[in-house]
Parts: structure tokens; C-alpha cells; sequence
């Protein structure tokens, strides 16, 4: 794509700004009172609560039991008195989940989400601006219907899969903080914008193959690249994927390259089998 080609997209975006501002703010109007019931999902589904069982209720009796006599035991102790505090502020906190750090916090993390997806809703037009300016300058050879299904398939594919991950993480996280002997206490928007945030990259990540494969039917770029440069770019999946997740062990990164190097496999397959007639040149 040329200069002229995107001052001619930026201009006609100039002139759509309107409808691209109307868009964001009816959808973000529209959705902030529904943001309530994502934040409570969010929390419910992946906060790392206590499991309740009739055991683990009386093991917790049994710890306020001990910690009730040995401050009636010794009340002037003010060491006991403070490790005794200590340990009911670990066995309390696990079951209070994130907590409000300002006033605002709530209001203003609703409003953050929402905003989000009305920028979200701005994309399908901005991309059909796009379309139109690439396909008026003959650069766009194929329909872009087709991609924009299959993209919101393998996003909300994506959505789901790093939904399941993101449970994982924050239970590995939490157990780990655990373990350092300190109380987590998570704040309500860290914590809601980190799962989010985690959960839609996963869905941009499983947009991989649509992308490759559009690419390749507008010859931008060659099957035969892709192959040849196959383990460069396993290897950057897994630098994109210590990049995005959060924790440094060699598990949850697999947990995400693996499914780029599935997808970009699967992707090379399409493109060997409806591209066809492809170039014979390998780079060198």
C-alpha cells in the first residue's frame, strides 16, 4: 500500500469521523449498564476462591478456634497479637476476592470497559473503509466477507481458549503470592483489566491464519516464504508469547505459542490447497 493510498483512507476516515464518533459513543452509552455483569463474570469465573467443603470449613473453624485462645491466653502479647492478625487476615481475605482502592474505582473501570467496546464497534466500519480504499486502488483482489466470518469465529475461538488459560494463570499467580507468606489483595481494575486484557489478545493471536491467508491471496506474501522462514517464526511465538503472559514459567507460554504454531500450520495447508498456483522461487 502506497502513500497516496493511505492519505486517501486517512481522508475518507476524515471525513466518516462523525459516524465513527457517533458509533463509539451510542455503543459505550449502550453497553455501561450491562459493564456491571461483565466485572461480576470476570470476578466469579476467575478469581482463585477458596474451595468450601464441609471439610475445609471445619479446618477453618479449627484455625479461629486457636487463634480465639491464644489471644484470650495471652492478650498483652503484642508479637502473638500481631501473627495471630496476620494469620485470620490470610484465612478471611481468600473468600473477600478484589477490592475498591478509590471511591471511583467501580464507575470509572465501567467506563473504561465500556469505551473499549465501543472502539471495538468502530472496527467493521473502519475495515469496510479500508476495503473500499484498497479495492478502488486495485490493490484488494479478493471479497473480504468470507475473512471477516471466519476472523470472528477464530476470535471468539481465541476469547474461550484464553479464557480457560487466564484461570490458570491467576491460580498460579495467587498460589505464588501465597506462598511468599503476604496477604493478595487485588485491586478491583488491575485485576478485572488484566483478565480482559489477556482474554482478547488470546483472541487477536487466533486471528493469525486469516491474516497470513489474506495476505497471501493478494500476494503481499509468497507460500513459499512462509515455509522457508517456518522456524523463525516458531521461534517468534514464543517471544510474542513470554512477551504477553505474565508468568515466566515454560508451561503457560507453550500454552500459548502452541496453538499459533497449530493455527499457522493449518493455515500453510489452505494455502497450499486454494492457492494453488503459487511461485516456485524460494528466497534466499
Amino acid at each position: 500500500m502506497e502513500a497516496r493510498d493511505w492519505a486517501s483512507f486517512l481522508l475518507e476516515i476524515r471525513k466518516r469521523i462523525f459516524r465513527i464518533v457517533a458509533i463509539i459513543a451510542i455503543a459505550s452509552f449502550a453497553f455501561f449498564p450491562f459493564s456491571g455483569y461483565l466485572i461480576s463474570f470476570v470476578i466469579e469465573e476467575t478469581y482463585p476462591y477458596p474451595r468450601i467443603s464441609e471439610e475445609s470449613v471445619k479446618e477453618l473453624a479449627e484455625h479461629l478456634r486457636e487463634i480465639s485462645d491464644k489471644l484470650e491466653s495471652d492478650p498483652s502479647n503484642r508479637t502473638l497479637v500481631y501473627e495471630e492478625v496476620k494469620a485470620l487476615s490470610r484465612l478471611v481475605t481468600s473468600f473477600l476476592g478484589p477490592v475498591v482502592l478509590t471511591p471511583l474505582e467501580a464507575v470509572v473501570l465501567s467506563l473504561k470497559i465500556s469505551i473499549a467496546v465501543g472502539l471495538a464497534c468502530t472496527a467493521p466500519y473502519v475495515l469496510m473503509i479500508l476495503a473500499r480504499t484498497l479495492k478502488a486502488r486495485g490493490w484488494l483482489r479478493v471479497s473480504v466477507k468470507p475473512y471477516a466470518i471466519v476472523s470472528v469465529l477464530l476470535f471468539s475461538l481465541g476469547c474461550v481458549y484464553g479464557f480457560l488459560i487466564v484461570r490458570f494463570i491467576v491460580g498460579f499467580l495467587h498460589e505464588l503470592t501465597i506462598s511468599y507468606g503476604v496477604v493478595p489483595l487485588y485491586s478491583l481494575s488491575e485485576f478485572v483489566t488484566f483478565v480482559l486484557l489477556m482474554i482478547v489478545l488470546f483472541g487477536f493471536f487466533f486471528e493469525i491464519p486469516v491474516i497470513l491467508f489474506f495476505l497471501v491471496r493478494n500476494n503481499v506474501l509468497k507460500y513459499e516464504t512462509l515455509k522457508y522462514y517456518r522456524r523463525h517464526i516458531y521461534v517468534l511465538f514464543f517471544v510474542i508469547a513470554a512477551i504477553a503472559t505474565p508468568t515466566v514459567d515454560v508451561f503457560t507460554q507453550t500454552m500459548l505459542a502452541l496453538p499459533m504454531i497449530l493455527l499457522f500450520e493449518l493455515t500453510l495447508v489452505f494455502i497450499k490447497f486454494f492457492n494453488p498456483a503459487r511461485s516456485s522461487r524460494t528466497p534466499r
